[in-house]
């Protein structure tokens, strides 16, 4: 049992380990800038977050992470005391007790003689054991309950893995949006420069009677809809950046985050047949789902057991006083064995039988469930990967004509060859198209996360993996 719960914690470490370090190495974002991925980050003003520092520090605060590795702590503790009852107990007691004289129980003859050495009982008396109690049979109920608990164990060894993977999942999204969402304040930035520029190129051409007053106002107003925009998207940053902080629980120093890697498409070609069948041997959540209708049998077979008897053997060293003479020091062995057959008991076996059978059948479901679930959310996920990668592909082409389009207009307005009309047009195009492209970077490396998330998180082309940490 201690090899065991030996193991587990082994293989905790492992799990945290293997994510991190593998999850940190991915192509799409660079290598990290140094640093130990166990080391906890400095303040938000220090140093720029990496991928791999925000890796660690998820791996020891994320709130979801700890709150399943307590309850594998939990499950690990219940574990150890189920295991008590199949070991023997030893136990020692001691008693020191003084009789009055009303509870001296003597014979009818000697009720009404004056007290002498020959009739008397001690009024005083101890009594100091040693005992060792030892369950030998209770219909394997004990057992049953055993091996149960081992196996509810293990499943929550599985859901700290997979709450890891989760987690791991998430931070890649939430370190993409922070990088999304910069970008797009970066190219709010750069359009009101843009537009303050244009702005001033109108004043002179009303100045000089080329353009009427409406086109300056009209210049005016989307110079100050594009600062409006640029408050809106500094906004959305910031919200991003909060909720990344609140899945690390890294303070916040009121300054704004500094990120360290490339916003750029992951490296993913991974075919459906492989990931599906990887899916089926990795998935956490499908051997804890097994390991469900297992405890559920083992469960039921327990309860079987309180319709057999229950036998117990015990041994005992005692001494004790005389009861007629408290000089007198009696010592010795006691072995025994007491035996209990419940008989009736209103039928409460038989319930919580039924109640068992189906709590099996539930897990029977919930099993099956998983299993489809795996191929179905695979295949849902690969059809979405399929039309981001052509919407990422049609929007960064869009980005570059927009380009061109958006500088070429503004040249020929400055020497008169284009309206205002056709600058504004041209920039606003290539502003969605800043946007969307964007966003589908976004979109296409999150689907590739999920996916690395509904695999088990072993995916050999987008993750180096350290031989550090293989199993």
């Amino acid at each position: 049992m201690l090899l065991m719960f030996t193991f587990y914690f082994r293989r905790l470490a492992v799990v945290l380990g293997f994510v991190v370090m593998g999850a940190v190495t991915s192509p799409g974002f660079g290598q990290p800038a140094g640093g130990s991925a166990n080391a906890v980050p400095p303040a938000s003003g220090d140093l720029p977050w990496t991928l791999e520092r925000a890796l660690a520090r998820a791996m020891e605060a994320n709130a979801e992470l700890l709150a399943a590795k307590h309850e594998f702590e939990r499950q690990e503790g219940m574990r150890l005391q189920v295991r008590a009852r199949l070991l023997p107990s030893v136990s020692a007691n001691a008693g020191l007790n003084e009789r009055a004289q009303g509870l001296v129980d003597e014979s009818p003859l000697q009720r009404f003689q004056p007290p002498s050495p020959e009739n008397a009982v001690a009024l005083y008396s101890y009594d100091v054991r040693l005992e060792i109690r030892q369950l030998v049979f209770d219909g394997f109920s004990s057992w049953n309950q055993i091996k149960r608990q081992q196996l509810i164990s293990r499943q929550a060894y599985l859901t700290l893995h997979s709450t890891v993977l989760r987690t791991v999942s998430s931070v890649r999204q939430a370190f993409d949006a922070i990088q999304m969402r910069t970008a797009l304040v970066t190219a709010e930035e750069r359009r009101v420069e843009e537009f303050v520029q244009l702005v001033e190129w109108t004043r002179r051409k009303h100045l000089v009677g080329e353009v009427p007053e409406f086109e300056l106002l009209r210049a005016e107003a989307e110079l100050q809809g594009a600062r409006a925009e640029l408050a809106e998207a500094g906004r959305t940053l910031g919200q991003t950046e909060q909720s990344f902080r609140r899945l690390l629980q890294a303070r916040d120093g009121g300054e704004p985050l500094r990120l360290d890697g490339k916003f750029q498409p992951r490296d993913f070609r991974l075919p459906l047949d492989e990931a599906i069948a990887q899916a089926r041997a990795n998935r956490p959540d499908l051997e804890g789902a097994a390991l469900a209708v297992d405890a559920a049998r083992r469960n039921e077979r327990s309860v079987a057991g309180r319709y057999l008897p229950r036998v117990e053997a015990f041994a005992s060293y005692g001494t004790r006083s005389s009861y007629y003479n408290s000089a007198v020091r009696l010592e010795g062995w006691t072995f025994g064995a007491m035996g209990q057959w419940s008989l009736f008991e209103g039928g409460a076996a038989r319930g919580q039988k039924i109640s068992l059978r189906a709590e099996l059948r539930a897990a029977e479901d919930k099993l099956s469930e998983t299993q489809h679930h795996i191929t179905s959310r695979l295949r849902e996920l690969y059809h979405g990967l399929q039309q981001a990668r052509v919407s990422l592909e049609a929007q960064e082409r869009s980005v570059g004509l927009s380009t061109r389009a958006s500088r070429d207009a503004r040249r020929l307005f400055e020497v008169g060859q284009a309206s205002l009309e056709q600058v504004l047009q041209s920039g606003m195009t290539h502003r969605r198209a800043e946007s969307r492209f964007g966003e589908a970077v976004y979109n296409f490396n999150a689907i590739v996360a999920d996916i690395e998330s509904s695999v088990g998180g072993r995916l050999a082309d987008s993750l180096v993996i350290s031989d550090r940490w293989k199993p």
